[in-house]
């Protein structure tokens, strides 16, 4: 049996996984933002915006865990995930700017995971229309009470970084129809 850590594209199937993580932040932290926590369709939603609409990468990293019998049997559990979402869809000056989204299974923090998949990330953004991604922090991570936290100021920082395109010009995703590389 051997165990190996992959970074891919997010399909429908690992949503209840991803909402659990989210859940797990918006009820204990105030990281989210939120004041609690995703359904499955809520993040559907959010999936299909992304992905089908927007053409954005949404990746997930999973420990899978191959057994060798008669048939190949691959077990899969997500253990973080992250996407870029548009940045003020409304307003077509920020077309081009995207907003990250990084989350790891509380279980599975400092092992490097999350670097791993800021990297595709960053590296998926390239074949998107996507040049600026920003991160929105919240500073003070000890702040209990889960979204309820958020009744209190929290300080946040705004992290910008520019991401150069692909020879295309960055139209890869929108004319192929994927979401990102394989990695």
């Amino acid at each position: 049996m051997t165990t190996v850590l992959e970074i891919k594209p997010a399909e429908p199937k690992h949503i209840p996984s991803i909402t659990a993580i989210q859940t797990h932040y918006a009820l204990n932290t105030v990281l989210t933002f939120a004041t609690s926590g995703l359904s499955n369709s809520e993040f559907q939603d959010r999936f299909h915006n992304i992905v089908s609409e927007n053409h954005l990468p949404c990746l997930v990293a999973v420990l899978s865990t191959e057994t060798q019998t008669l048939e190949k049997n691959q077990d899969e559990t997500v253990v973080g995930y992250t996407y870029i979402s548009p940045f003020r869809p409304s307003l077509p000056a920020y077309t081009h700017t995207g907003e990250l989204c990084l989350f790891i299974h509380p279980e599975h923090l400092y092992q490097g995971i999350g670097s791993l998949l800021l990297k595709a990330l960053l590296e998926a953004c390239k074949e998107t229309r996507i040049r600026e991604v920003l991160a929105v922090m919240a500073v003070d991570v000890e702040t209990r009470g889960g979204g309820l936290g958020l009744r209190d100021w929290v300080d946040t920082i705004f992290l910008q970084l520019h991401v150069e395109g692909n020879e295309d010009g960055g139209n890869a995703l929108e004319s192929k129809g994927t979401t990102a590389p394989a990695i």
